[in-house]
Parts: C-alpha cells; sequence; structure tokens
C-alpha cells in the first residue's frame, strides 16, 4: 500500500514542494495533500487556509480584557497532521 502511495504522491505536481518541507515524507506529505486538497483558488488568502487548518488564533476582546484562544472548529484531521508534521521536524 506504501508503494502505491509513494507512486502516486510523486505523480502529483505538488509532491516536489511538498516533499521538500522539513519533516514531510511521502505518506504524512501525502496526508496533508489530502486534507489540504489541490485546488489552488480554494483558499482566498493565507489566513483562510490557516483557519482550515486550525493553526489561526480566535482574539476575543471585551471592554477590559483581551483573550486569544485556539481556534475549536477546525478539520481535526489536518490539525493532528500538521502535529505529526512538527513533531517530525523537531525531531529530525
Amino acid at each position: 500500500m506504501e508503494r502505491q502511495l509513494a507512486s502516486r504522491f510523486v505523480a502529483h505536481p505538488d509532491a516536489a514542494i511538498l516533499s521538500s518541507q522539513p519533516g514531510l515524507g511521502v505518506v504524512l506529505g501525502a496526508r496533508v495533500l489530502g486534507e489540504f486538497g489541490d485546488d489552488p483558488h480554494r483558499y482566498a488568502t493565507a489566513k483562510g487556509r490557516k483557519a482550515f487548518a486550525g493553526t489561526a488564533p480566535v482574539t476575543r476582546a471585551s471592554g477590559l480584557r483581551t483573550v486569544v484562544i485556539a481556534r475549536a472548529a477546525c478539520n481535526q484531521r489536518l490539525v493532528d497532521a500538521c502535529y505529526l508534521w512538527a513533531f517530525a521536524e523537531l525531531t529530525a
């Protein structure tokens, strides 16, 4: 199954870009690509992509305080993939 995944991932036009990122191998790169999608016009801005991935913070402000919290509404599979990506980059 991994050989079949690798052959299809390498054939994708964005595979070279994803493979050049530290911590992304074939399996995790294919997972990130699958969760983000390969349509370049899917997200209008980089902020939209960050919000979808769950990495954009949410700021809640009232008259007295400002609180920054983690985003709850996000693609949890993509959050898990980004977590594994960051951990692989740190340990490599």
